[in-house]
């Protein structure tokens, strides 16, 4: 071996028995605390049993060994800060069972905090206690690392359930009517929208309200949310950190996100979308919500004659918008020439398409129809309306919509 060499050694005992040996070496303890100390483990390991399962049995005293050792070693390690030495005085003022019962106090306060970022009711701690703790304390046991990452992690997570809370709590929404499943992020998306449109803000949105705000958020220029800023100075310490964070994702993700997309890709649908999951829609506005839909089904219902879901009826209508005409749900030719002749002086007007399907398509059509106006209708159209000769674009005509007039 190179003299240049170094061996490292990596001591992989449990931290309480490397924390024993110290102590015993160093004589930090003496013959009696020694012998007090194996007593106090006889009685924490038969205790141990008892509540995971049956003292009377091997296996369980085995298992419960392992527990107790566990429970000692995250107490020690937590209270001294990985300092064998002042581990071992540790060790030397306070009994196993003490020791044993902060180890699990310690996995008790982890478990009351949030485990993931959907709000929802607090869980009864004592219906997974038992469970949990037997998976730490035996079957992976819970280190003092881990602990500490698993610790910093739910700490993280409180924060984003706090501010959730805080913030729909200033726009008059309660912590009860978000525990319902609701992503901290749609929450505080949600909130941070209405932040930055309103000057007042004064509650969250329905889904019929959210298309208001889209068009707002869109059109504005200043990065700003100015009743955010007056209100921040009473938010807790403890999420103030957390909001300054969102406000960045807010303006750095979340507001190209809204100007790449139109509303209706981010309101929740029956198929679950990419974008359906960004916002929490306030059930509040439900029946604003029910009278805005109804609105739009009978409006769509009469231009299309009851048959919108047809495609060659959703193109008929989509031309007859696009070149400036009454739309309906069928093509005479006289409407087939109005929509060439539309077309030839002044192209397609974009933003009235644009207008009509985010205010009179139904929500759940919407996506579909923008599609196939602008991946294929919009394109297929420009190229064939182009066409001078009347008879080709008639018969383009009569193919792709639901023409009644007939063909020379």
């Amino acid at each position: 071996m190179s003299s240049n060499t170094t061996v490292a050694t990596v001591d992989a005992r449990p931290y309480f028995e490397q924390v024993l040996s110290y102590a015993v070496n160093q004589r930090v303890i003496d013959d009696e605390r020694l012998a007090a100390i194996g007593r106090e483990g006889a009685k924490g390991i038969v205790q141990l049993a008892g509540f995971f399962g049956t003292a009377n049995l091997r296996p369980e005293l085995e298992a419960a060994r392992t527990r107790l050792v566990t429970l000692v070693s995250l107490a020690l390690e937590s209270a001294s800060g990985g300092k064998v030495a002042a581990a071992a005085d540790q060790l030397r003022q306070k009994t196993l069972l003490a020791l044993s019962k902060a180890g699990a106090d310690a996995l008790r306060a982890l478990l009351k905090l949030p485990e993931d970022l959907i709000l929802e009711p607090p869980a009864a701690v004592s219906q997974i206690e038992k469970q949990m703790l037997s998976l730490w304390t035996l079957d992976e046991p819970m280190t003092h690392a881990r602990y500490q990452e698993e610790m910093q992690r739910r700490e993280g997570i409180l924060a984003q359930h706090e501010l959730s809370y805080w913030l729909a709590g200033k726009l008059g929404v309660s912590r009860k009517d978000l525990q319902m499943n609701e992503p901290c992020e749609a929450v505080i998306n949600s909130a941070l929208l209405v932040f930055f449109v309103d000057k007042k803000p004064g509650k969250l949105f329905s889904t019929g309200q959210f298309m208001e705000l889209h068009a707002l958020a869109c059109k504005k220029r200043k990065r700003d949310f100015p009743a955010l800023d007056e209100w921040a100075e009473e938010a807790p310490a403890a999420i103030r950190g957390v909001l300054g964070d969102a406000r960045e994702n807010f303006l750095g993700k979340l507001l190209p996100t809204l100007k790449q997309h139109p509303a209706a890709d981010f309101i929740p649908k029956e198929e679950v979308g990419p974008l359906s999951g960004y916002f929490f829609f306030n059930t509040c506005g439900l029946d604003e919500l029910t009278h805005h839909d109804k609105e739009t089904e009978d409006a769509w219902r009469k231009i299309t004659g009851g048959k919108g879901e047809h495609p060659d009826v959703m193109c008929t209508v989509l031309l007859m918008v696009a070149t400036g005409l009454e739309p309906g749900p069928t093509l005479r030719k006289k409407d087939a020439i109005g929509v060439w002749e539309g077309f030839r002086s002044s192209g397609f007007d974009e933003a009235a398409v644009s207008r009509f399907i985010q205010q009179v398509v139904p929500f759940q059509y919407q996506a579909d129809v923008r599609h196939l106006w602008s991946e294929d209708l919009g394109p297929d159209a420009r190229m064939h309306l182009n066409d001078a000769d009347e008879h080709d674009v008639l018969a383009y005509l009569h193919e792709t919509c639901r023409a009644t007039y007939k063909l020379r």
